[in-house]
Protein backbone atom coordinates (compact mmCIF):
# COMPACT_ATOMS: atom_id res chain seq x y z
CA UNK A 1 0.00 0.00 0.00
CA UNK A 2 2.86 2.48 -0.50
CA UNK A 3 2.48 5.81 -2.44
CA UNK A 4 4.89 5.33 -5.01
CA UNK A 5 8.42 7.33 -4.36
CA UNK A 6 6.63 10.62 -2.58
CA UNK A 7 7.42 13.69 -2.82
CA UNK A 8 8.17 16.41 0.00
CA UNK A 9 4.48 16.89 0.36
CA UNK A 10 2.47 15.73 3.38
CA UNK A 11 -0.75 13.54 3.39
CA UNK A 12 -2.24 17.28 2.81
CA UNK A 13 -0.25 18.32 -0.15
CA UNK A 14 1.08 21.16 1.43
CA UNK A 15 4.62 21.22 1.54
CA UNK A 16 6.99 19.77 4.22
CA UNK A 17 9.73 21.38 5.21
CA UNK A 18 13.44 20.58 4.72
CA UNK A 19 14.23 20.67 8.79
CA UNK A 20 12.51 20.27 11.78
CA UNK A 21 13.45 21.05 15.61
CA UNK A 22 14.27 17.57 17.82
CA UNK A 23 15.25 17.11 21.32
CA UNK A 24 18.12 15.73 21.82
CA UNK A 25 20.48 15.51 25.35
CA UNK A 26 23.99 16.50 24.66
CA UNK A 27 25.44 15.67 28.49
CA UNK A 28 24.24 15.58 31.79
CA UNK A 29 21.32 17.98 32.73
CA UNK A 30 21.78 19.07 28.88
CA UNK A 31 18.65 18.63 26.56
CA UNK A 32 18.86 21.20 23.58
CA UNK A 33 15.88 21.82 20.34
CA UNK A 34 18.21 20.50 17.50
CA UNK A 35 17.72 21.71 13.92
CA UNK A 36 18.10 18.65 11.88
CA UNK A 37 16.96 17.45 8.38
CA UNK A 38 12.95 16.21 8.24
CA UNK A 39 13.59 12.19 7.85
CA UNK A 40 13.93 10.41 4.36
CA UNK A 41 11.99 7.40 4.14
CA UNK A 42 13.12 4.25 2.73
CA UNK A 43 10.94 1.44 0.40
CA UNK A 44 10.20 -0.33 3.90
CA UNK A 45 9.47 3.11 6.24
CA UNK A 46 7.02 5.15 7.27
CA UNK A 47 7.11 9.19 8.50
CA UNK A 48 4.35 9.71 10.81
CA UNK A 49 3.38 13.20 11.59
CA UNK A 50 3.12 13.64 15.58
CA UNK A 51 0.34 15.07 17.36
CA UNK A 52 1.17 14.20 21.03
CA UNK A 53 4.13 13.06 23.31
CA UNK A 54 3.95 12.18 26.82
CA UNK A 55 7.10 13.00 29.20
CA UNK A 56 8.73 10.18 30.47
CA UNK A 57 10.12 9.75 34.08
CA UNK A 58 12.96 7.93 31.94
CA UNK A 59 13.43 10.97 29.75
CA UNK A 60 13.94 13.02 32.73
CA UNK A 61 16.40 10.64 33.63
CA UNK A 62 18.45 11.23 30.53
CA UNK A 63 18.40 14.39 30.80
CA UNK A 64 19.61 14.52 34.07
CA UNK A 65 21.96 11.80 33.71
CA UNK A 66 23.44 12.83 30.33
CA UNK A 67 22.66 9.91 28.13
CA UNK A 68 21.24 6.43 28.93
CA UNK A 69 22.81 5.91 32.11
CA UNK A 70 25.33 3.53 33.35
CA UNK A 71 29.00 3.79 32.77
CA UNK A 72 28.63 4.73 28.79
CA UNK A 73 29.81 7.75 27.01
CA UNK A 74 27.37 9.65 25.38
CA UNK A 75 29.39 9.43 21.89
CA UNK A 76 26.40 11.70 20.08
CA UNK A 77 23.34 13.59 21.26
CA UNK A 78 20.72 10.99 22.25
CA UNK A 79 17.05 11.50 20.54
CA UNK A 80 14.16 10.93 23.54
CA UNK A 81 10.62 10.92 23.36
CA UNK A 82 8.86 7.18 22.87
CA UNK A 83 5.40 8.09 24.14
CA UNK A 84 3.19 9.42 21.02
CA UNK A 85 0.99 9.13 18.81
CA UNK A 86 -0.18 11.10 15.22
CA UNK A 87 -0.80 10.65 11.52
CA UNK A 88 0.99 8.54 9.18
CA UNK A 89 2.31 11.46 6.64
CA UNK A 90 4.42 9.18 3.81
CA UNK A 91 4.82 5.03 3.10
CA UNK A 92 7.35 3.54 1.63
CA UNK A 93 6.70 1.70 -2.32
CA UNK A 94 7.30 -1.60 0.21
CA UNK A 95 5.05 -0.98 2.89
CA UNK A 96 1.80 -3.33 3.24
CA UNK A 97 -0.93 -2.16 5.36
CA UNK A 98 -0.19 1.43 6.04
CA UNK A 99 -1.22 4.47 4.03
CA UNK A 100 -0.85 8.20 4.77
CA UNK A 101 -3.78 9.90 6.52
CA UNK A 102 -4.44 6.51 9.23
CA UNK A 103 -3.87 7.96 12.70
CA UNK A 104 -1.84 6.01 15.06
CA UNK A 105 0.29 4.84 18.47
CA UNK A 106 3.55 3.79 17.83
CA UNK A 107 5.00 0.76 19.57
CA UNK A 108 8.38 2.32 20.48
CA UNK A 109 10.47 -1.30 21.14
CA UNK A 110 11.86 -2.78 17.98
CA UNK A 111 13.48 0.54 17.00
CA UNK A 112 14.61 1.42 20.49
CA UNK A 113 12.62 4.98 20.09
CA UNK A 114 14.19 7.85 22.51
CA UNK A 115 16.10 5.44 23.86
CA UNK A 116 19.06 5.15 22.09
CA UNK A 117 17.80 3.73 18.34
CA UNK A 118 18.51 7.13 17.29
CA UNK A 119 14.94 8.54 16.85
CA UNK A 120 12.80 10.49 19.31
CA UNK A 121 9.21 11.48 19.34
CA UNK A 122 10.07 15.08 20.74
CA UNK A 123 9.65 16.64 16.74
CA UNK A 124 6.92 17.24 14.90
CA UNK A 125 7.93 14.05 12.44
CA UNK A 126 9.70 10.89 13.18
CA UNK A 127 10.42 7.97 10.96
CA UNK A 128 10.11 4.43 11.66
CA UNK A 129 11.84 2.21 9.90
CA UNK A 130 10.98 -1.45 8.26
CA UNK A 131 7.33 -0.18 9.74
CA UNK A 132 4.82 -2.83 10.32
CA UNK A 133 1.06 -2.80 10.77
CA UNK A 134 -0.66 -3.41 14.23
CA UNK A 135 2.60 -4.25 15.19
CA UNK A 136 5.03 -0.66 15.46
CA UNK A 137 2.67 1.54 13.12
CA UNK A 138 -0.65 0.67 15.39
CA UNK A 139 -4.29 2.32 14.21
CA UNK A 140 -6.48 4.07 16.53
CA UNK A 141 -9.86 5.97 15.95
CA UNK A 142 -10.78 9.26 15.43
CA UNK A 143 -12.69 9.41 18.27
CA UNK A 144 -9.55 8.89 20.38
CA UNK A 145 -7.65 11.96 20.34
CA UNK A 146 -3.80 12.06 20.20
CA UNK A 147 -3.03 12.80 23.72
CA UNK A 148 -4.96 9.60 25.11
CA UNK A 149 -3.79 7.56 22.26
CA UNK A 150 0.07 8.52 23.57
CA UNK A 151 -0.87 6.70 26.80
CA UNK A 152 -0.29 2.97 25.21
CA UNK A 153 3.34 3.32 25.85
CA UNK A 154 2.87 3.56 29.82
CA UNK A 155 -0.13 2.17 29.93
CA UNK A 156 1.35 -1.13 28.32
CA UNK A 157 4.51 -0.83 30.20
CA UNK A 158 1.77 -1.21 33.51
CA UNK A 159 -0.34 -3.95 32.15
CA UNK A 160 2.84 -6.08 31.23
CA UNK A 161 3.64 -5.87 34.47
CA UNK A 162 0.37 -7.19 35.54
CA UNK A 163 0.76 -10.37 33.07
CA UNK A 164 3.79 -10.79 35.19
CA UNK A 165 2.97 -10.84 38.23
CA UNK A 166 -0.05 -13.26 37.00
CA UNK A 167 -2.87 -11.22 38.40
CA UNK A 168 -6.69 -11.98 38.35
CA UNK A 169 -10.11 -10.31 38.81
CA UNK A 170 -9.85 -11.81 42.39
CA UNK A 171 -6.49 -10.23 43.37
CA UNK A 172 -5.75 -8.36 46.17
CA UNK A 173 -2.97 -5.73 45.01
CA UNK A 174 -0.82 -3.16 46.22
CA UNK A 175 0.64 -0.88 43.90
CA UNK A 176 3.79 0.75 45.39
CA UNK A 177 4.20 4.24 43.70
CA UNK A 178 1.45 6.41 42.17
CA UNK A 179 3.88 8.42 39.61
CA UNK A 180 2.75 8.08 36.54
CA UNK A 181 3.38 4.58 35.88
CA UNK A 182 1.86 3.32 39.03
CA UNK A 183 -0.92 5.28 37.96
CA UNK A 184 -1.17 3.31 35.14
CA UNK A 185 -0.63 0.48 36.79
CA UNK A 186 -4.50 1.07 38.82
CA UNK A 187 -5.96 1.86 35.35
CA UNK A 188 -5.18 -1.50 33.97
CA UNK A 189 -6.20 -3.27 37.09
CA UNK A 190 -9.32 -1.89 36.83
CA UNK A 191 -9.54 -3.01 33.38
CA UNK A 192 -8.63 -6.13 34.37
CA UNK A 193 -11.43 -6.38 36.74
CA UNK A 194 -9.36 -5.75 39.85
CA UNK A 195 -11.28 -4.14 42.95
CA UNK A 196 -9.03 -4.69 45.73
CA UNK A 197 -6.28 -2.41 44.72
CA UNK A 198 -4.22 -0.21 47.50
CA UNK A 199 -1.50 2.52 46.58
CA UNK A 200 1.12 3.49 48.50
CA UNK A 201 2.90 6.92 47.93
CA UNK A 202 4.39 10.13 50.12
CA UNK A 203 2.42 12.62 48.04
CA UNK A 204 -0.62 13.12 48.94
CA UNK A 205 -1.68 14.53 45.64
CA UNK A 206 -0.96 11.81 43.55
CA UNK A 207 -2.45 9.99 46.34
CA UNK A 208 -5.44 11.93 45.31
CA UNK A 209 -5.21 11.07 41.68
CA UNK A 210 -4.93 6.90 42.23
CA UNK A 211 -8.33 7.27 43.90
CA UNK A 212 -10.35 8.95 40.87
CA UNK A 213 -8.47 6.44 39.00
CA UNK A 214 -9.96 3.22 41.36
CA UNK A 215 -7.47 2.54 44.19
CA UNK A 216 -9.95 1.12 47.12
CA UNK A 217 -7.02 2.22 49.99
CA UNK A 218 -4.61 4.52 49.49
CA UNK A 219 -1.60 4.90 52.46
CA UNK A 220 0.87 7.53 52.49
CA UNK A 221 3.90 6.33 54.53
CA UNK A 222 5.16 9.26 55.33
CA UNK A 223 2.72 9.61 58.17
CA UNK A 224 1.43 6.46 58.10
CA UNK A 225 2.04 2.83 59.26
CA UNK A 226 2.27 1.35 55.61
CA UNK A 227 2.45 -2.62 56.28
CA UNK A 228 -0.46 -2.34 59.19
CA UNK A 229 -2.14 -0.63 56.77
CA UNK A 230 -1.96 -3.04 53.94
CA UNK A 231 -3.21 -5.36 56.76
CA UNK A 232 -6.13 -3.86 57.53
CA UNK A 233 -6.88 -4.15 54.29
CA UNK A 234 -5.72 -7.46 52.71
CA UNK A 235 -6.05 -9.53 55.89
CA UNK A 236 -3.19 -10.93 58.40
CA UNK A 237 -1.55 -14.01 59.25
CA UNK A 238 1.37 -15.84 60.58
CA UNK A 239 3.51 -18.91 58.68
CA UNK A 240 6.35 -20.47 60.65
CA UNK A 241 6.26 -17.54 63.47
CA UNK A 242 6.46 -15.01 60.81
CA UNK A 243 3.70 -12.45 60.22
CA UNK A 244 2.38 -11.84 56.48
CA UNK A 245 -0.56 -10.01 54.77
CA UNK A 246 -2.56 -10.76 52.88
CA UNK A 247 -1.63 -9.66 49.04
CA UNK A 248 -1.36 -11.47 46.32
CA UNK A 249 0.86 -9.16 43.94
CA UNK A 250 3.12 -6.22 44.95
CA UNK A 251 3.57 -4.07 41.72
CA UNK A 252 6.61 -1.88 42.72
CA UNK A 253 6.42 1.57 40.67
CA UNK A 254 8.12 3.23 43.26
CA UNK A 255 12.00 2.57 43.13
CA UNK A 256 11.94 2.90 46.82
CA UNK A 257 14.35 0.35 48.71
CA UNK A 258 12.92 0.93 51.79
CA UNK A 259 9.16 0.58 50.71
CA UNK A 260 10.13 -2.93 48.81
CA UNK A 261 12.08 -4.32 52.01
CA UNK A 262 8.73 -3.79 53.95
CA UNK A 263 6.64 -5.37 51.64
CA UNK A 264 9.59 -8.13 50.99
CA UNK A 265 9.62 -8.60 55.32
CA UNK A 266 5.61 -9.75 55.04
CA UNK A 267 5.38 -11.38 51.98
CA UNK A 268 2.90 -14.49 52.28
CA UNK A 269 3.30 -17.50 50.47
CA UNK A 270 3.50 -17.74 46.96
CA UNK A 271 3.22 -14.22 46.98
CA UNK A 272 4.47 -12.31 43.75
CA UNK A 273 5.89 -9.08 43.66
CA UNK A 274 6.88 -7.59 40.02
CA UNK A 275 9.51 -4.91 40.01
CA UNK A 276 8.84 -2.57 37.50
CA UNK A 277 10.80 0.81 38.73
CA UNK A 278 14.18 1.40 38.29
CA UNK A 279 16.01 0.86 41.56
CA UNK A 280 19.64 2.55 41.14
CA UNK A 281 20.73 0.77 44.28
CA UNK A 282 21.40 -2.93 45.46
CA UNK A 283 18.18 -3.72 47.49
CA UNK A 284 19.22 -6.59 50.50
CA UNK A 285 16.52 -9.67 50.64
CA UNK A 286 16.13 -12.10 53.14
CA UNK A 287 16.44 -15.02 50.38
CA UNK A 288 15.66 -17.62 53.81
CA UNK A 289 11.90 -16.21 54.08
CA UNK A 290 11.63 -16.41 50.30
CA UNK A 291 12.67 -19.72 50.56
CA UNK A 292 10.09 -20.51 53.46
CA UNK A 293 7.14 -18.40 51.71
CA UNK A 294 8.27 -19.37 48.37
CA UNK A 295 7.12 -15.89 46.95
CA UNK A 296 8.70 -14.71 43.81
CA UNK A 297 10.40 -11.50 42.51
CA UNK A 298 10.34 -10.81 38.71
CA UNK A 299 11.43 -7.62 36.98
CA UNK A 300 9.65 -6.23 34.28
CA UNK A 301 10.89 -4.61 31.47
CA UNK A 302 8.09 -4.20 28.81
CA UNK A 303 10.28 -4.37 25.65
CA UNK A 304 8.57 -6.72 23.58
CA UNK A 305 4.71 -6.09 24.33
CA UNK A 306 2.73 -5.90 21.08
CA UNK A 307 -0.57 -7.45 22.20
CA UNK A 308 -0.44 -5.66 25.44
CA UNK A 309 0.14 -2.35 23.76
CA UNK A 310 -2.54 -3.30 21.45
CA UNK A 311 -5.27 -4.33 24.36
CA UNK A 312 -4.14 -0.71 25.79
CA UNK A 313 -4.97 1.26 22.89
CA UNK A 314 -8.79 -0.94 22.63
CA UNK A 315 -9.07 -0.55 26.09
CA UNK A 316 -8.24 3.83 25.45
CA UNK A 317 -10.26 3.81 22.38
CA UNK A 318 -13.45 2.17 23.84
CA UNK A 319 -13.55 4.29 27.20
CA UNK A 320 -14.46 2.40 29.62
CA UNK A 321 -12.10 3.59 32.15
CA UNK A 322 -12.04 7.51 32.59
CA UNK A 323 -7.93 8.01 32.09
CA UNK A 324 -8.40 11.62 32.50
CA UNK A 325 -7.02 12.13 35.95
CA UNK A 326 -3.60 10.98 34.60
CA UNK A 327 -3.08 14.00 32.17
CA UNK A 328 -2.41 16.68 34.65
CA UNK A 329 -0.83 18.96 31.62
CA UNK A 330 -0.48 19.88 27.98
CA UNK A 331 1.69 22.45 26.72
CA UNK A 332 3.02 22.96 23.11
CA UNK A 333 5.99 21.52 21.88
CA UNK A 334 7.43 25.05 21.54
CA UNK A 335 7.11 25.17 25.93
CA UNK A 336 9.46 22.00 26.11
CA UNK A 337 11.68 22.90 28.71
CA UNK A 338 8.59 24.48 30.56
CA UNK A 339 7.03 20.67 30.22
CA UNK A 340 10.41 18.88 31.59
CA UNK A 341 10.02 21.07 34.70
CA UNK A 342 6.64 21.00 35.42
CA UNK A 343 6.98 16.54 34.80
CA UNK A 344 9.62 16.74 37.44
CA UNK A 345 7.49 18.38 40.18
CA UNK A 346 6.06 15.19 41.80
CA UNK A 347 3.63 16.95 43.76
CA UNK A 348 2.20 18.80 40.66
CA UNK A 349 1.70 16.78 37.90
CA UNK A 350 1.12 13.24 36.67
CA UNK A 351 1.53 12.74 32.68
CA UNK A 352 2.53 16.13 30.69
CA UNK A 353 1.46 15.77 27.12
CA UNK A 354 3.23 17.75 24.85
CA UNK A 355 1.37 18.16 21.49
CA UNK A 356 2.21 19.48 18.09
CA UNK A 357 -0.14 20.97 15.25
CA UNK A 358 -1.08 19.56 12.56
CA UNK A 359 -1.69 20.11 9.07
CA UNK A 360 -4.50 22.03 7.89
Amino acid sequence: MGNGKADERGQYGAARPATMRLARVHGKGDMRIDEVPVPKIGARDVLVRIGATGVCGSDLGYVAGGGLGGDAELLEPLAIGHEFAGTVEQVGDEVVGIAPGQRCAVNPDRGMIGGGGGTGAFAPFILIPDARAEQDICFIPDTLPFDRAALAEPLSVSLHGINIGGVTPDSKVVVLGAGPIGLCTVICLRHRGVENIVVADLSDARLERARALGASVTINPGRERMVEKIGQAHGTGERFGMPFVGTDVFIDAAGSPKALEDVLDVAKFRAQIVIVALHKKPVPMNLWKMMANEFSVSGSIADDRKDEFLECLAMLASGSIDVSPLISHHFDFDRLEEAFETAANVDGSAKVIVTFPQAA
